[in-house]
C-alpha cells in the first residue's frame, strides 16, 4: 500500500473513533447557548448575568422589580416573565455614558440584543444640570435591538426636567452622527416626556410594527420619529402627542408656529396601516414619502402635513379633527397626490396650502 495513503487512512480512523467515543463533545457543548436565571445565587442582578454571559446566551428574568441600569455589549437574549411581571426600574442615580447621556438600558459595541416580555420603566430623579433621564432604551454604536411583547413606560423625571433631547422611550442611533437599528413590535410605549420611538441618523433604520405609542396630555411629546433615518412604521396606534405649554408658539401656522406629531417621517420611510388619534398632527412628512391605509381620528391641526417634496397618499381615511391635508412648500416645490383618500367630519380646511419663498404646493386628488 502507498505509505501516504496508509497514514491518511489511519488518521481518518482515529478521528472517527474519537468522534464515536464523544471526545469532541466538550467543545461542542461549550459552544451551545446557556440559560442564565435571575435572580439566583450566581446571578442576583440582571447586570451580573449580562456580565457573566457569553455571546449568544439567554438570560431568563423571573417576576420582580429590578432597580438597576443595564449596559449590554454582546449578543444576548433577555426574556422576562411578562411585561406586567418583570420590570427593569431606573435606579436613583443613573450613570452617564462617554457622551454624557444616560439610559436605563444601553446597547452598544455592535451588539444584537433580543428583549421581550418585560418592562423598562422610569421615572428618573435627575435635573437638566445633573443627570436627567435620557432614554428608556438606547441603541448606539452599531447595535441592534429586537424588542417584542414588551413595555417602556414612565420615561421622565420626577419632578419633570424639560431638557433638550431628553426622556425618549426608545432612542436608536444619534444625530448628526452615530448608528443603530431596531425591530420593535407588539409593545407598549407610554408616558414618555420627549418622544416614544426616535430613529436618528442617515445610517440608522427601524421596523416599527403593531405597537401602541401613547404620549402625555400635559407636556409636549412626539410619537414615532424618523430623522434622516429609514424604515417602516406600520399598524401602530399612536395617540395624544402635541405641542403644549410651557413650549412657546404652538399653533397651526407652519411658518411661525410649532407643531408636534404622531408620526414624523422622511424619505425612505413607509407609513402604512397605522391608527393616529388625537395628535396635533397625525403625520408630518418630508422629502419623498408614500402613505397608505392609515386611519386618522380627531387630530387637532391636520391629519397629514406634507412638506418640501413629493408625496402620495393611497386609501387613507381622515375622520374628525381640525384639518385634512396640509401641503407646505418652503425650500422646494411640493406635490401631493391623494388617491382615494376619504376626509369627513373635520372642522377646518379639507386641503390647505402653505407657500413661501416663491415655491409652490400642488395637490391632486383621485376618487
Amino acid at each position: 500500500m502507498n505509505p501516504l495513503r496508509s497514514r491518511c487512512a489511519a488518521a481518518l480512523g482515529t478521528l472517527l473513533a474519537s468522534v464515536a467515543l464523544g471526545s469532541l463533545a466538550p467543545s461542542s457543548a461549550a459552544s451551545q447557548p446557556r440559560e442564565l436565571v435571575v435572580p439566583s445565587a450566581a446571578y442576583p442582578t440582571v447586570q451580573s448575568a449580562v456580565d457573566a454571559a457569553r455571546a449568544g446566551d439567554r438570560i431568563a428574568v423571573r417576576p420582580g422589580v429590578y432597580r438597576e441600569q443595564l449596559t449590554i455589549h454582546k449578543n444576548l437574549t433577555l426574556t422576562g416573565a411578562g411585561a406586567g411581571r418583570t420590570t427593569i426600574l431606573a435606579p436613583a442615580n443613573l450613570v452617564a455614558g462617554p457622551d454624557g447621556r444616560n439610559a436605563i438600558v444601553s446597547l452598544d459595541n455592535s451588539a444584537s440584543v433580543r428583549i421581550s416580555r418585560l418592562t423598562v420603566s422610569g421615572p428618573g430623579s435627575g435635573t437638566c444640570e445633573e443627570g436627567a433621564l435620557g432614554a428608556g432604551i438606547r441603541v448606539q454604536d452599531g447595535a441592534h435591538l429586537d424588542l417584542s411583547r414588551a413595555a417602556v413606560s414612565h420615561i421622565k423625571d420626577t419632578p419633570l426636567a424639560p431638557c433638550f433631547r431628553s426622556a425618549s422611550a426608545v432612542l436608536i442611533g444619534d444625530f448628526p452622527s452615530g448608528v443603530g437599528s431596531a425591530d420593535i413590535r407588539d409593545s407598549k410605549i407610554t408616558d414618555y416626556q420627549g418622544s416614544g420611538i426616535v430613529v436618528l441618523g442617515a445610517d440608522s433604520k427601524a421596523t416599527v410594527l403593531d405597537n401602541v405609542v401613547t404620549g402625555q396630555k400635559t407636556i409636549s411629546t412626539d410619537g414615532i420619529e424618523f430623522v434622516e433615518a429609514t424604515g417602516r412604521a406600520e399598524r401602530n396606534t399612536v395617540s395624544d402627542n402635541a405641542c403644549r405649554e410651557p413650549d412657546p408658539g404652538c399653533g397651526p401656522d407652519f411658518f411661525t408656529e410649532v407643531q408636534h406629531a404622531g408620526i414624523l417621517a422622511n424619505t425612505g420611510v413607509t407609513v402604512a396601516g397605522n391608527r393616529l388619534v388625537r395628535n396635533q398632527l397625525g403625520l408630518y412628512a418630508f422629502g419623498v414619502v408614500n402613505t397608505s391605509r392609515n386611519t386618522f381620528v380627531d387630530n387637532e391641526y391636520f391629519a397629514m402635513a406634507f412638506q418640501d417634496g413629493r408625496f402620495t397618499a393611497v386609501k387613507d381615511t381622515v375622520r374628525g379633527g381640525g384639518g385634512g391635508v396640509a401641503a407646505i412648500a418652503t425650500v422646494v416645490n411640493t406635490t401631493v397626490e391623494l388617491d382615494h383618500v376619504k376626509i369627513t367630519k373635520i372642522t377646518g380646511d379639507r386641503i390647505r396650502k402653505f407657500e413661501q419663498n416663491g415655491f409652490t404646493a400642488t395637490v391632486t386628488t383621485r376618487r
